[in-house]
């Protein structure tokens, strides 16, 4: 592949941003590696899933929505701003120009009949790209054309390169005893024709796994996966009762095997949106049983949660995750016909720390107030529209047992039951 001629296209302070997740255009950021301007430039990778950046020159300024993804390993090795957006605003920050973006890198995919599509990840690109002074774009022989994502064609193109490279896999945790006890008590919450958005993780993985009985269940979510595909293949989900895009997974991306990229090639069953309307509240809001289901890192006796950052005892954050569509998912499903969130973790960490707290230490990422459900190994806590007291009380009881007696000492000193 010839390197571009990135100096004749990129400005002194330009605002680069890239197409995300199983859509990063690795071929694009390794060229511009090889040969990038001097000047300074900044750079929004989104949720990346290489670390094709991490040989971008100092002078490329990297950002992203958080520790999602290989972001964190970037954040290692080189300084990375993390910007703790609702996902649900990554394509309007374009739209209504609160974030610039002078030059789109996007990774597209080719059909037999020769039109573009944005392959295996929506996300924001197109936003970004419609305000974008240049559209850079490299055409991988290797990403799939899913239902939704054809590229438009008047968004102009300034340059073109082929690529041939993998997409990013997705690198899921094996359940454990304790993730696979959780995700049993998760999936007994699911009724027959719910509508899943379920996270990345070992927990969210655990309870797919747990589905067994349920039938007739649909998916309206940030990402396709392989276990949702498999859930297909087991007659456990098929859009059918959804109340809204009946018969297709509506999803921002799909993540994970080659196998899973080969069967959403074309798929009538899959279909790519924006984050727009993915991750929207009144779409969301319109799907009846919706059923969210995501982790987190802490949880405070009052439903409060942390799903972007542990905290050292220095008092140092260390970012591990970040905001995501959380908050979006969580209040939509509040607004949703029948609809439930589930907030999933262990009661201890691996090393035995406490992840039920009594007031978080690192930020918060979901208030209170928008907390439903909360489960661990030692049962769920009914959170909405609780009193205080009742929730101090719910939340000691998914406690670990021995964590409760300093759990209820930390609420008597806060003045709750």
């Amino acid at each position: 592949m010839a390197d571009i001629d990135w100096a004749r296209w990129l400005r002194a302070g330009d605002h680069l941003v890239c197409s995300h997740m199983s859509a990063e255009p690795v071929a694009l950021l390794q060229s511009l590696a090889r040969s990038a301007p001097a000047h300074a430039l900044h750079l929004m990778l989104g949720v990346p899933f290489s670390l094709a950046a991490a040989d971008l020159p100092a002078s490329c300024a990297i950002t992203t929505y958080g520790a999602m993804g290989s972001a964190g390993q970037l954040a290692r090795s080189r300084t990375v701003q993390f910007s703790p957006v609702h996902y649900s605003r990554t394509g309007l920050v374009y739209e209504q120009r609160d974030w610039p973006c002078d030059v789109a890198l996007v990774s597209l995919a080719r059909a037999p009949d020769g039109r573009l599509y944005l392959g295996a990840s929506h996300g924001p690109a197109l936003a970004a790209a419609r305000h974008a002074r240049h559209v850079i774009a490299e055409v991988n022989a290797q990403a799939p054309c899913v239902t939704g994502a054809a590229w438009p064609d008047d968004i102009a193109i300034s340059v073109m390169i082929e690529a041939d490279h993998a997409l990013a896999p997705l690198s899921e945790q094996t359940p454990g005893r304790i993730e696979h006890a959780i995700g049993q008590q998760v999936a007994a919450l699911v009724p027959d024709g719910a509508c899943l958005q379920v996270g990345i993780g070992s927990l969210p993985s655990a309870t797919l796994a747990a589905l067994h009985t349920q039938r007739q269940l649909g998916v309206h979510s940030g990402m396709w996966s392989d276990q949702l595909q498999s859930l297909v293949d087991a007659g456990v989900v098929d859009h059918s009762r959804k109340s809204r895009d009946a018969g297709m997974a509506v999803v921002g991306a799909v993540l994970g095997s080659d196998s899973l990229y080969r069967a959403a090639d074309g798929s009538p069953a899959i279909c790519l949106r924006e984050p727009g309307y993915t991750h929207d509240a009144a779409v969301v809001a319109s799907i009846d049983d919706f059923f969210s289901l995501n982790s987190a890192i802490e949880v405070d006796l009052l439903g409060n949660v942390n799903a972007e950052a542990l905290v050292g005892a220095d008092g140092r954050w260390r970012h591990v995750g970040g905001v995501g569509g959380l908050p979006d998912f969580v209040r939509a499903a509040r607004l949703s016909r029948r609809g439930r969130s589930v907030i999933a973790l262990p009661s201890r960490t691996a090393k035995g720390h406490a992840r039920i707290v009594a007031r978080l230490v690192g930020p918060c990422t979901l208030a209170a107030n928008d907390t439903d459900l909360v489960v661990t190994e030692h049962g769920v806590a009914h959170l909405r529209d609780a009193s205080l007291d009742q929730r101090v009380q719910r939340m000691l009881a998914i406690a670990d047992p021995e964590d409760r007696d300093s759990l209820a000492a930390g609420a008597r000193a806060m003045g709750l039951a």
